[in-house]
């Protein structure tokens, strides 16, 4: 029997597996902590809420720190108006019917105040993102109001800003950590192994 030592082929397997993992662990942490623009598009770090008519903020039921839940109200605007708008739609919708002249007019007419009124209440549900797993509703965390309330707003303007739910940032995070793991134990395999 021969005693000595016994030499490990393939030594240089751990050295490609070192490297993989470094590369990995470097593409991770650039997703991870300093997307690029391309990343940000499809990946928002916060997302804009704006209303879709001009009104006064009545409600802004959510603060800051407080999770998006199921159905949730984000903002609502004052609706006397609107309402008023619906009803006069409504009664210009039933003379057109009665003199049967002007019926496609009035009915587009009382589609968008009917329209207008539902656009007062803003709820999470209005609102769609491109996530990793799809189309999806806004969901996430509430980060700061840019409207108070008792204020004016005009259709488009931001009110507040949620940070959405999106677990890519956390997926990339969790494989730098691991890669970065592997990328050590292939190291110490390598070192080893070439001894």
């Amino acid at each position: 029997m021969v005693r000595g030592r016994v030499k490990i082929k393939g030594t240089k397997d751990f050295l490609v597996a070192a490297v993989f993992c470094a590369f990995l662990c470097l593409w991770s942490i650039r997703d991870a902590w300093f997307p690029t623009k391309k990343v940000l598009e499809k990946h928002p770090l916060s997302v804009a809420v704006a209303m879709k008519v001009p009104g006064v903020i009545k409600s802004l039921p959510l603060k800051p720190g407080e999770e998006i839940q199921g159905e949730s109200v984000l903002a609502s605007i004052y609706d006397e108006t609107y309402k008023k708008a619906v009803a006069a739609a409504e009664a210009e919708f039933t003379t057109a019917k009665e003199t049967r002249e002007g019926i496609d007019e009035a009915l587009e007419n009382l589609t968008a105040a009917r329209a207008d009124l539902k656009a007062c209440t803003l709820k999470n549900t209005d609102i769609t993102q491109k996530t990793s797993h799809g189309d999806d509703v806004l969901r996430g965390m509430i980060l700061e109001h840019v409207a108070k309330r008792s204020t004016h707003v005009e259709a488009g303007d931001t009110v507040l800003f949620v940070r959405p739910h999106d677990t890519f940032y956390l997926f990339n995070k969790s494989l730098a950590i691991l890669s970065f793991s592997g990328l050590l134990a292939a190291l110490i395999f390598h070192r080893i192994a070439s001894r």
